[in-house]
């Protein structure tokens, strides 16, 4: 299921039926000291973007007998290698439980996640299990500005610029998933630091207030205005210099 961009932009938790409430977390709520932290959250991120190729690649380093008895496996998918391993059977419902509003239990029997409204622990909502994993794991994605889903190259952009701003931060959001060496300019950190200097009404007062989803848009929605404006200024005075980037904005200014 791919969500709309208008519900994604609100910042409203989004009601799937048979599931429950996608939510997107404010930028707060990832403080190191008052909430979950930019390393968990990313722990989240990152097991969330794998596939049954990602996990075999890792079980194979730790044990090759359990990666050649998986291997063998044709029919096990991703939810069900993730569900063999309590360890990380307890990330995926951690992370569950931060990005969906319902109450998360895993239900050991049935080998699957029951969602149960928070008003009536009696009441089930919805459940996750192997058949319906993938949309699960890609909606919550959606909702954290990483698109993995079909639908993803059939998106329209207003111009390439545009369209190679946001294939940027989708790569950088993907690498940092699967924790490869991201691009430091779409940290979150270095995000926040650029907005809340520049003239978009955003401060270190009220950023934090923001969702990841909104705070991503935001960001690009001011690169694209701010690349159109400086192509038409460095048109009019006829700069045609190959040094001259658009996105040397995004560069920080404090290495790490």
């Amino acid at each position: 299921m791919k969500f709309t961009y208008e519900d994604l932009l609100c910042g409203e938790p989004i009601f799937v039926e048979g599931i429950g409430h996608f939510r997107s977390p404010k930028i707060k709520e990832l403080n190191p000291t008052t909430g979950i932290g930019y390393r968990q959250y990313y722990t989240y991120i990152n097991i969330l973007s794998w596939d049954k190729s990602d996990l075999l690649e890792i079980i194979k380093k730790e044990s090759k007998v359990q990666y050649t008895l998986l291997n063998k496996k044709e029919n096990f998918n991703t939810f069900d290698i993730i569900t063999l391993f309590p360890y990380l059977l307890g990330i995926v419902k951690s992370a569950f439980e931060f990005f969906i509003y319902e109450v998360i239990e895993w239900d050991n029997a049935d080998r699957k996640f029951i969602t149960l409204s928070k008003d009536d622990p009696n009441k089930v909502v919805g459940e996750i299990n192997r058949l319906n994993y993938d949309e699960v794991r890609d909606m919550v994605l959606q909702m954290n500005y990483i698109n993995l889903g079909k639908d993803e190259s059939s998106m329209n952009f207003a111009t390439a610029k545009a369209k190679e701003s946001w294939e940027k931060v989708q790569k950088y959001l993907k690498q940092e998933g699967k924790k490869s060496k991201g691009d430091k300019r779409f940290r979150l950190s270095n995000i926040i630091s650029k907005l809340s200097v520049l003239p978009t009404g955003y401060t270190l007062f009220n950023i934090y207030d923001l969702t990841v989803f909104q705070l991503y848009d935001q960001f690009l929605q001011y690169g694209y205005l701010r690349a159109m404006d400086l192509n038409e200024r460095a048109c009019s005075y006829g700069l045609g210099s190959k040094d001259f980037k658009f996105d040397n904005w995004l560069n920080p200014i404090i290495k790490s």
